[in-house]
């Protein structure tokens, strides 16, 4: 009798551990990685990859800049054929602020907009104190 529960509790733990790897596997989002994408005249930022989520779409980028010089981004928009998407947040930097590049001249930054199905490419749009600057990118 005691076999047979144990029994019993080894195949309930297997199950378990089985449907928690399928909604482990069915959860994870989708990241898009390699894109390629052009330069700027104001601020450089070098696209690392873009990550396809259900609740939002987030940009994982490095910008690049001369140390110790300032800049202020005021605001981000990502373009896909005819859709314009807003940027909602932004981590590494804040909107709207002056910052500084230290002794690298590199911020990573993540870059947040609404959920949007998976891109091959478009173009970023980077609003600065300087000017506005358009970054293509392509996968």
């Amino acid at each position: 009798m005691k076999e047979k529960q144990n029994n019993r509790r080894g195949l309930i733990f297997v199950f378990a551990i089985l449907f928690l790897i399928i909604a482990v596997s069915v959860a994870n989002a989708r990241v898009e990685r390699n894109y390629k994408n052009t330069a700027a005249e104001h601020i450089n930022m070098v696209i690392d990859s873009i990550d396809f989520r259900d609740d939002l779409t987030r940009v994982y980028a490095r910008m690049i800049g001369r140390p110790h010089t300032s800049q202020k981004i005021e605001r981000v928009e990502m373009r896909v054929a005819a859709d314009r998407f807003e940027a909602t947040d932004i981590d590494g930097v804040d909107f709207k602020r002056w910052f500084q590049w230290e002794d690298d001249g590199v911020i990573p930054v993540e870059i947040d907009f609404k959920a949007m199905a998976p891109v091959k490419s478009g173009t970023l749009i980077v609003e600065t104190a300087r000017g506005v600057d358009s970054i293509n990118f392509t996968l």
